[in-house]
């Protein structure tokens, strides 16, 4: 008898059915004969039509799951993302800037530093229904962020009597909204086994902050030093590979309080976070055990079977210890909130260490809080086509410096408290890759002096990410002085002495180091249109700019070529030639108006 050939490309109900008549009127035509709608035949063809179409649709439907294009459901786009290891956030919270302020006694004609506190991590601010926290502690006696940026401000207090009473400190510190909760699991012989994967009962959980176990369980929580005691803590990291963390080094003083010196520590104690396809978060732990304990290998080995410990991948919480997960909660649209929102004082931890104990507590008592900003950011977590565009386009980081590119990225994503630059620039010289850069005085103005134990920061970050036959320099950069010189002509219908101070105003924002990167020309041009939009000013006739060196300027000289130079005095006044309307900018430099109350000149005339 000759082979039966069947169609394998209909995929549906009305093909299928189509093919099956055929193939019966062909090969069973003494068998089956009646293909009526009411006959036993039509009722057996359309029956296998129909499972032929479901099992087409549902092979489809798996296939379909597979790829990142076509997947419909979170959890295949959730394992797709695992997969090719990208992280997927869930709810992301607002932040703003809140004015942390306490009052201090004085001292002689300034502030008693003894009793200047340090606010603790997690200390609240709330307002409208929200809660936002700090993420570092807040040191008063410091001038500077965690980071190293200026940010206190001093007033003094006065009573009726226009006698000093007592001074207020303010901090302008980041807040992120959120509350912080606490999860308590006591480990047990049936927990051990490797990958441990623990979920947290709350749907909105932005973050895991700290982990630790404890042989002794605590009445209540522990305290914030115990949760970041190295000896006790469990690190999170983002894949289980991954051997080291880069955490604060103890053995080194560093020459700027505000910055932490840091290393690379290795670690077994380790665990990665990500969220389920319902949005909760799943803590998993790794797969060796680390304590010699020999019946809780030999229960591992029970439930794996064959199994090698091996600590590669990190180790399994002992049995008999009790698990404290710090988390936080929050975040969603829900948490932006407008200015002079956030103005009542939550929960927090002071310490204050003044010789008066009464002073003490009423530093803390003081404590008051403000945003002048408005809290931005906070989004639902991402929809199945934002995670679906997530993999596609970040996939191709590899959390390496290759290009000068991933080093600007790397060290973006150096933590604050271990320094932040104000400025920098990164360049490729004589086939090594230079970083310069730029901090900020107390004062705000611009400085090259950076702290050693930042550059120590910046080198032992990037000594894990650069490629092994990159050689990483790292240098201060240059600060160009500038000195200007406007002629103005001016209606002499307005006064003179407001154009022009509303003219040098123009100026000063212009020049905002704030607006203004490494290695960006300045465009006399755009300078001019700012200056003509003042009310009052007709022209401006002309703009002479100065580089200014020495005595109280940077020594740095720009290459630009000159016009002439005054130097019979300091600073020495180097006129440069901007005939092109165009003031050149360096990749390791940045232009500042230091002194703008007499760096900037402007003489009028009117019509």
């Amino acid at each position: 008898m000759a082979q039966k050939k069947i169609n394998y490309l209909s995929r549906n109900f009305a093909d299928v059915r189509t093919d099956l008549y055929n193939f019966v009127k062909k090969y069973y035509p003494d068998l089956l004969s009646d293909f009526s709608d009411a006959s036993i035949g039509s009722m057996l063809i359309e029956l296998n039509a129909a499972v032929a179409d479901m099992l087409s649709y549902q092979t489809d439907r798996m296939f379909n799951e597979t790829q990142i294009d076509f997947a419909q459901q979170k959890k295949s786009v959730l394992n797709m993302a695992r997969t090719l290891g990208v992280k997927v956030p869930g709810f992301r919270p607002s932040v703003t800037l809140v004015d942390f302020s306490v009052k201090v006694p004085t001292y002689g004609d300034t502030f008693d530093i003894n009793y200047a506190p340090i606010l603790r991590f997690g200390a609240q601010a709330t307002g409208a229904g929200k809660v936002f926290e700090t993420l570092d502690d807040i040191d008063f006696s410091s001038p500077y962020t965690v980071g190293g940026i200026p940010n206190r401000l001093i007033i003094p207090n006065f009573d009726g009597n226009g006698n000093l009473v007592n001074y207020t400190l303010t901090k302008r510190e980041l807040v992120v909204n959120g509350r912080t909760s606490y999860f308590v699991k006591s480990i047990t012989p049936f927990d051990i086994k490797p990958f441990l994967q623990i979920t947290l009962p709350e749907s909105n959980v932005l973050s895991v902050e700290n982990i630790i176990t404890l042989d002794n369980p605590t009445n209540g929580n522990p305290s914030l030093d115990t949760f970041v005691d190295p000896n006790l803590r469990w690190y999170e990291v983002d894949s289980l590979a991954e051997d080291k963390v880069f955490i604060d080094n103890n053995t080194i003083i560093s020459d700027n309080n505000s910055i932490t010196p840091a290393k690379w520590q290795s670690i077994s104690k380790k665990f990665i976070t990500e969220y389920t396809d319902s949005g909760f978060m799943k803590i998993t732990f790794g797969s060796g055990v680390n304590d010699g304990n020999n019946t809780q290998i030999q229960q591992i080995l029970a439930n794996t079977g064959n199994f090698i410990n091996t600590l590669a991948l990190g180790e399994i919480p002992k049995a008999g210890t009790t698990m404290y997960i710090r988390y936080r909660v929050g975040g969603g649209s829900g948490s932006n909130v407008g200015p002079n929102i956030l103005t009542n004082v939550g929960s927090y931890e002071m310490v204050v260490n003044g010789p008066n104990g009464n002073i003490n507590q009423s530093v803390r008592n003081s404590l008051r809080v403000n945003n002048p900003i408005p809290a931005v950011g906070g989004a639902e977590s991402p929809s199945i086509d934002e995670i679906r565009n997530l993999v596609k386009y970040n996939f191709a980081s590899q959390n390496r410096s290759v290009t000068i590119k991933d080093y600007v990225a790397q060290l973006l994503k150096m933590p604050g408290k271990y320094g932040l630059a104000f400025r920098w620039s990164v360049q490729e010289i004589s086939n090594k890759v230079a970083i310069n850069l730029l901090g900020l005085n107390s004062d705000g103005t611009l400085s090259n002096i950076s702290s050693s134990t930042l550059k120590e920061n910046i080198a032992t970050w990037l000594a894990d990410y650069r490629m092994i036959n990159d050689y990483v320099e790292i240098n201060d950069g240059k600060i160009f002085n500038l000195g200007l010189d406007i002629d103005l002509f001016v209606d002499k219908t307005f006064n003179t002495s407001e154009v022009v101070n509303n003219s040098i105003q123009k100026v000063i924002q212009y020049f905002d180091i704030r607006n203004w990167s490494m290695g960006q020309d300045i465009y006399l041009s755009n300078l001019i249109e700012n200056v003509n939009n003042v009310a009052g000013v007709l022209n401006v006739v002309n703009i002479k700019v100065s580089n200014l060196v020495g005595g109280d300027y940077s020594i740095n000289q720009s290459a630009q070529s000159i016009l002439s130079v005054e130097d019979t005095q300091t600073p020495v006044i180097r006129v440069l030639d901007t005939s092109d309307f165009t003031v050149f900018g360096e990749p390791d430099a940045m232009f500042e108006i230091k002194f703008p109350s007499k760096d900037i000149k402007i003489r009028v005339k009117t019509n």
